[in-house]
Order: C-alpha cells, then sequence, then structure tokens
C-alpha cells in the first residue's frame, strides 16, 4: 500500500501498480518456464516467505494468481506477492478453518487441521506448474480434485522432463501430504537448489565487485592461495547477476569476465595443487627451469604452469603481442648460470622457489568489475526513454 485517502462513501487505497501482470498469465503465455527462470521466481517468492515467517504470518492462498511481476526499465522481472485476503498470525490455537484454493490447499487444510507448513505445500505446487505448465492435482471437476487430495494420489515427475537433481529433491520435499515429512522452513530457506545467499540482487553483485578487486590485488601481489578463495567465493555471487541478466550487451560482456574469472580460479588451483605435490627432488631443477622460462616470457611464447615434477595445467597464452602487462614480468635478474642472480636486492633476498612462482603465475591481470556492468544496480535509476517511448511498452510480458 502506498497511501490511502477517502471521501464521504468511500475509502480510497493506493496499491503500488505491478505492470507486468501475474506468474499466472505468465504461466498461460510460455506454457512450462524454463527451469533457470523458475530459479529466479522461486527466490523471490523464498525472500518474501522468510519475511513473512519473520513476522509470524501464514499467507495461506499462495497461487500464482496471487504472485504479482513488476518489469523493470531494463526488463528485469520483480516477483512480488500479493492478496492477504486470508492471511493470518498463526499461533497454536489456530488451524481449524477452511481457506484458500483447492487446487494449490495443502491436505491438511481440508481436514480442518494446519498451521504454516500449510504455505510450503503451495509453494511445491507453483514450482510444478511453472516447471510442467499444470498443477500436480489438475482436475476437470471440484469433485475429482478432492478425491484426489483425499486419497492422496501419488505426486510423479514427468518422464520427459529434465528438470535438475536439486529442483527435483526440493520439489518433492515440498509436495509431501504429511506435513511432518515435509520439508521445514530452515531447511526450505537454507536449502542448496535455492542459495538465498546468493541470489542475484544489487547487494550480491556489489559484493561480487568487492571481491574480483580483492582477487586481483592478491593475485598481482602472488598471494595464490588467498586470491584463489577471492575468485571462488566472487564466481558464487556473480555467476547467478549473469544468469539473470536481460540486457544482451551487459550480459555478453559480463560472460566474458566471468570467464576468466574462473580460467583464472583454475589456472591458481593447478598452481597451488602442484605445490602441494611438490617434493625434494624439484628444487634441484627450479633454477634452470626458471631461467628457461624467463626467456619464453621475453620472447612472448606461452608460458606453462607445469614445472618439473607437477601435472598442472598450462597457463594460456600471453593476450597479444606488444600489449602492455599490467604488471611487470621478472627481469633478467631471475637466477641462472648456477642460481647467481644479475640483480640482488640489498636486503635478504627470496627463496629460489618464491621467484619461481611470481615468473610461473605471471600474466595479463583479469579485468576488474564495475558497478555498472550489469543492469541490476540500475533499480534506482529513471527510464531514460525517447519522447514518443509508450511507458506500457515495458510492463508487456515477453
Amino acid at each position: 500500500m502506498k497511501s490511502f485517502t477517502w471521501d464521504d462513501k468511500n475509502i480510497y487505497i493506493i496499491m503500488e501498480y505491478c505492470c507486468g501482470g501475474d506468474l499466472s498469465k505468465y504461466i498461460q503465455k510460455y506454457g512450462r518456464v524454463p527451469e533457470q527462470r523458475v530459479l529466479y521466481f522461486l527466490q523471490h517468492l523464498a525472500s518474501a516467505l522468510k519475511f513473512l515467517r519473520e513476522q509470524s504470518v501464514v499467507h495461506m492462498d499462495l497461487k500464482p494468481h496471487n504472485l504479482l511481476l513488476h518489469k523493470d526499465s531494463n526488463g528485469k522481472y520483480i516477483l512480488k506477492v500479493a492478496d492477504f485476503g486470508f492471511a493470518q498470525y498463526m499461533s497454536e490455537e489456530d488451524g481449524c478453518s477452511l481457506r484458500g484454493s483447492p487446487l494449490y490447499m495443502a491436505p491438511e487444510v481440508l481436514r480442518g487441521a494446519h498451521d504454516a507448513r500449510a504455505d510450503l505445500w503451495s509453494v511445491g505446487v507453483i514450482l510444478y506448474e511453472c516447471l510442467f505448465g499444470r498443477a500436480p492435482y489438475s482436475s476437470n471437476t471440484f469433485k475429482e480434485l478432492i478425491d484426489k487430495i483425499e486419497r492422496r494420489a501419488p505426486i510423479e515427475i514427468p518422464r520427459n522432463s529434465s528438470i535438475s537433481e536439486g529442483c527435483k529433491d526440493l520439489l518433492l520435499r515440498l509436495l509431501q501430504h504429511d506435513p511432518d515429512d515435509r520439508i521445514s522452513y530452515e531447511e526450505f530457506f537454507s536449502h542448496e537448489y535455492l542459495d538465498l545467499e546468493h541470489m542475484p540482487n544489487k547487494e550480491n553483485y556489489e559484493r561480487a565487485v568487492s571481491l574480483i578487486k580483492r582477487a586481483v590485488e592478491l593475485d598481482g601481489a602472488g598471494r595464490l592461495q588467498e586470491a584463489f578463495e577471492a575468485y571462488r567465493d566472487s564466481l558464487r555471487f556473480l555467476v547467478p547477476v549473469v544468469h539473470s541478466e536481460t540486457d544482451a550487451v551487459r550480459r555478453g560482456a559480463l560472460t566474458a569476465k566471468l570467464t576468466r574469472y574462473m580460467e583464472r580460479a583454475e589456472e591458481l588451483k593447478s598452481m597451488l595443487r602442484g605445490d602441494s605435490r611438490a617434493s625434494a627432488e624439484r628444487a634441484a631443477d627450479v633454477t634452470s627451469h626458471c631461467c628457461g622460462a624467463a626467456r619464453q616470457v621475453q620472447r612472448g611464447a606461452p608460458l606453462l604452469a607445469n614445472g618439473p615434477g607437477t601435472d598442472a595445467a598450462p597457463v594460456r597464452e600471453l593476450p597479444g603481442a606488444g600489449a602492455e602487462p599490467a604488471e611487470e614480468p621478472p627481469e633478467a635478474g631471475v637466477p641462472c648460470e648456477g642460481g647467481r642472480d644479475a640483480v640482488t636486492s640489498p636486503t635478504a633476498r627470496p627463496a629460489a622457489g618464491s621467484r619461481l612462482r611470481r615468473l610461473l603465475t605471471w600474466q595479463a591481470t583479469p579485468p576488474l568489475l564495475d558497478n555498472n556492468d550489469s543492469s541490476i544496480t540500475d533499480g534506482d535509476k529513471k527510464h531514460k526513454g525517447k519522447p514518443n517511448d509508450n511507458p506500457t511498452d515495458a510492463c508487456k510480458i515477453t
């Protein structure tokens, strides 16, 4: 509710306008919704339920008609829960009245004894309908529907479905007839498939930007283990954002950066694995290998990460002959000719293994992320349309 007013005859409630229609119309248009989009909607619904749970409120009438879709200027949908006409504060004494839409109603509601877990069944029915284009107990008559619910007709996943195992696990745990066997709210919110912690939103994208910046800095400083962990953590926030990006140009640019971060994380993982397997025999080969690698860098040849005694994957060729690297490659002072340096430090010299690691891990620095790389940060910006733009065009279901 945005506001309210009244006159002598009526009270007027000013509500938020969700211009994308509701989830029911979306399902009618597409039939089976792609699983990645279903997960996006499910995360929004779960976030709303988590808030209701914190307020001890149960909705009691969750269905696609009551899930409204707002479409922003970038074409990104935001799902919002509406119609709290049957909602109530739950207590131990509540739960003895029949309420809600039968097609999405939990079996225990028909028996007149229910609690907040009834909403989880409804979530399962909505999830099923999004994935397969129909509710699990779709019926031609009300009597047929009630009969299926009362005799607990088995709910089966269509044979031709291609949903992921995580999605299947969550779906079947939501659609348990006995509420004691059904997934709990705590298990639902923490389910690995749902992954609310990393759902695509502005805050999580900003976390990804910060983590990538830290990863690149650590990478450049040669702190490989910490850099690997920062890349890994950033990808957990960034991958969902890329999946949800609606702007084709930005999606392409984000995908390119994401690919580079994944490649670099794999390179660091291979190098760290090689370090952990290093043996005493490898130390004898350090100086000769380092010297040869330095000459490769100077010639612009590919630099291999798999030194003697390792099984690490090779690092890709340095990009662009003549391209200026973000960090200067090692100079001619690497240990050669029996391990003697042409350039020495006035203080204690780093160990040969440390210099080798810096040499083998040097390459063009991965690009940084920016807040403007994703449309997810545009939510607070006003839409700058052309003078003749129809403001309702962006609100149509597409």
